[in-house]
């Protein structure tokens, strides 16, 4: 499952072949031991132009996308399992785009594909719906009628999907559920703040959100359990605040000024809010408190929870991030540097 990751990609412009990471303490925790990653790029179908790791269920199971030559070429899903590859193909009914969100270790790929609705001035509107991955290729999730734009967020490791999308209300997001007991069916939770956008969903079941307001104008982060939401505090100095993921009871987020200027912080399993030492924004993070994000020049960066590591592979996109500590996402094959293929970054 997913609790490990945000939909942001951390793009890196200087090439290297591997990236030493070396420990630094920067607060009383001890300075975390130091690593070399190794990328290894993963295999793809044959004929792609580019593609790239999107999630990771851990013990070697990475899903993401591949794109192919042409202005009419659908996105493919992808898993891979101990190195084997699935092409799961594109998203059912799909016609124009393709995300993939999350996978377990069971291989369940969870995601969204998008369907033009219109045309204005030659750039199309679309419609996001749910999909999943079974038998091998990827099917469509039941929507609730009177329902638009739901979006996959994550999946558990018992195979609960969790996303959101809006209702009746068109302003504010709302929090659905497909549950793994009752297959076919979509649930509406309820106790989520307005405007809730999941950003992950912890073993244990608590389900992390940014409630979104902007009609007042504001971004608060929220912890969910059994129907019932808790407000995260607000970091001193700012004035907003929002998740980006969440694991072993740990949640990272961004502290937003009144301009939504952002500034990376964790929250431990007490609710305290601690800064991260020159960080800028928060990707990812493992049960082991490995986090992923940006320092303040946008150089993707490590920390182990509030103590910096240093920076992260720069050798292309960073994606997603295993609870070993290897990393996945995006590398340009030797002698190149565009386009980027699937590849992981292991800890040599």
């Amino acid at each position: 499952m997913n609790p490990k990751r945000r939909n942001v990609t951390f793009l890196v412009t200087t090439f290297l072949a591997a990236s030493a990471v070396t420990g630094m303490a920067t607060s009383a925790q001890a300075a975390p031991q130091a690593c070399t990653y190794q990328a290894a790029h993963l295999p793809v179908p044959e004929g792609v132009e580019s593609g790239s790791v999107t999630a990771t269920g851990g013990a070697g199971v990475y899903a993401g996308e591949v794109q192919f030559p042409g202005d009419d070429a659908l996105e493919h899903a992808v898993l891979w399992t101990n190195g084997k590859l699935t092409d799961l193909g594109p998203a059912a009914g799909a016609d124009y785009d393709l995300y993939i969100s999350d996978v377990n270790s069971a291989g369940t790929v969870v995601g969204h594909g998008a369907k033009i609705t219109s045309v204005v001035e030659g750039w199309p509107n679309v419609s996001w719906f749910p999909v999943r991955s079974r038998d091998g290729k990827l099917e469509q999730l039941p929507v609730p009628a009177g329902s638009h734009d739901l979006q996959t967020r994550a999946v558990t490791e018992n195979g609960d999907i969790y996303g959101d999308g809006y209702g009746a209300d068109p302003n504010y997001r709302e929090v659905y559920m497909w549950p793994a007991a009752r297959p076919g069916t979509v649930v509406k939770l309820s106790g989520f703040p307005k405007g809730s956008r999941v950003e992950g969903v912890d073993t244990d079941g608590t389900v992390a959100v940014t409630a979104e307001d902007d009609a007042k104008g504001t971004w608060r982060p929220y912890l969910w359990k059994n129907g019932t939401a808790k407000q995260l505090p607000i970091p001193a100095g700012a004035a907003h605040a929002q998740v980006t993921g969440i694991s072993n009871g740990n949640v990272i987020g961004d502290a937003l000024t009144s301009s939504f200027a952002r500034s990376a912080v964790v929250w431990n399993k007490d609710g305290k809010a601690t800064a991260l030492p020159n960080g800028q924004g928060t990707s990812a993070i493992n049960s082991q408190g490995l986090i992923l994000g940006s320092n303040k020049r946008l150089v993707a960066s490590l920390w182990q929870m509030t103590a910096s590591v240093g920076a992260a592979p720069s050798d292309g996109e960073l994606t997603a991030l295993a609870d070993d500590g290897s990393l996945a996402g995006a590398k340009a094959r030797p002698g190149a540097d565009y386009p980027r293929f699937p590849a992981v970054w292991r800890c040599g």
